[in-house]
């Protein structure tokens, strides 16, 4: 998985105007959001006969042959 964009100004930083963002410790800097963008995995076969319902892999799931036979 990837990590979503980084995008500094969505982070905020509360010090005085003197001191510069790169001489505060990193553990003191405050990230306004989540930085790594959510996924969602699904599954949906089409044929010429027809399509399948929508499955919906849960998080964490590793998509081998076994699960792909026994669920999908």
């Amino acid at each position: 998985m990837t990590a979503a964009p980084k995008n500094s100004q969505n982070d905020r930083l509360y010090v005085p105007a003197a001191v510069r963002k790169k001489d505060v410790a990193a553990k003191r800097l405050l990230r306004t959001r989540f930085t790594l963008s959510q996924s969602l995995m699904v599954s949906v076969g089409v044929s010429k006969l027809g399509r399948t319902g929508l499955i919906v892999v849960e998080p964490g799931v590793k998509v081998n042959e076994a699960y792909y036979l026994d669920v999908l």
